[in-house]
């Protein structure tokens, strides 16, 4: 179990670094096309590791993962430009640091409550 939730950590970061690209990461502001494009990725990552689980469970918690990344990204990026947090500035890395906690936490969560 807890190796799946390993695969799981490192499919967010995948996808989360890598997949999303310079491109979407600077456009996802709101809820607009990009941000969606960026939650189906995000959902798509959760649910690959876990194609062996019960498909209702797991189903439900890619939907989860669609929904609140979206709504998580959605507030970092308000909050970023209330506050005027600047990219490569240690406010930004901060920021994205607290990003990447509550994600791997939803990750832990769903898993836990949703798969297993």
């Amino acid at each position: 179990m807890l190796q799946t939730f390993y695969i799981l950590v490192m499919a967010h970061f995948v996808a989360d670094f890598i997949l999303q690209g310079p491109v979407i990461a600077a456009k996802k502001r709101g809820l607009n096309k990009y941000m969606l494009i960026h939650g189906a990725v995000m959902a798509v990552a959760f649910f690959l590791p876990l194609i062996n689980y019960p498909a209702g469970k797991t189903l439900l918690g890619a939907l989860a993962v669609f929904v609140l990344h979206m709504t998580q990204d959605a507030i970092r990026v308000k909050v970023n430009g209330l506050l005027k947090v600047q990219p490569v500035s240690w406010p930004f890395y901060i920021s994205l640091g607290i990003d990447q906690i509550l994600h791997i936490s939803v990750i832990y969560f769903l898993f836990s409550y949703f798969v297993i």
